[in-house]
């Protein structure tokens, strides 16, 4: 059942019930994004939340030019530009599938409704707000307190598996180095 792993992914939830779940069904679509396509392009606003179900996604945006990403997001996560979903207003993101993605969406109107039909659903937007908050304070605090080298053998001792799946290139733009930077930082940590 394609909705089961959105439905396990909320029981983690404290207040969960069945009809928090049901009162949900009408506004959940499924959506699928081949890979190199956007979830959301910069300069236009998201209107829409992901649950990712399968796949991988990059968060990015320019700096004179070159792209910097920001964050990954896969399997049994959420993603959107949280500031553009919320002001309603352009982002200065831009969310890209690395791999095909299959996605349970709803849009930015369903989920007022939501908001207004079950306190879960409210419950649920604050702890994801909250933890994309984490996130970006973590990202920001390991950009800025690591070395490349410590920020890349954070990744291998931590999500050794991201390693696999994103292409060297973006790996270099999130660890905010040169690729042939990150080559010898692999070569050096390898030996």
């Amino acid at each position: 059942m394609p909705l089961y792993t959105f439905k396990e992914y909320l029981q983690q939830f404290p207040h969960f019930t069945p009809s928090a779940w049901e009162t949900a069904l009408p506004y959940l679509k499924e959506r699928s994004i081949r890979k190199g396509d956007f979830f959301l392009e910069e300069g236009k606003t998201c209107r829409q939340i992901a649950f990712i179900q399968k796949g991988l996604f990059r968060t990015y945006y320019l700096r004179d030019g070159a792209e910097i990403t920001t964050c990954f997001c896969k399997e049994n996560t959420i993603t959107c530009s949280y500031k553009s979903l919320i002001t309603q207003q352009v982002s200065d993101l831009s969310i890209q599938a690395i791999e095909d993605c299959e996605l349970i969406v709803f849009q930015y109107e369903d989920l007022q409704k939501l908001y207004e039909k079950d306190l879960f659903w409210q419950q649920v937007g604050r702890l994801a707000a909250e933890s994309e908050f984490m996130v970006m304070e973590h990202y920001t605090r390991f950009i800025n307190d690591l070395p490349a080298k410590d920020r890349y053998l954070q990744i291998l001792k931590n999500d050794s598996e991201l390693l696999q799946r994103v292409p060297l290139l973006y790996l270099a733009s999130y660890l905010q180095i040169k690729p042939e930077t990150l080559s010898r930082i692999r070569k050096k940590v390898a030996n």
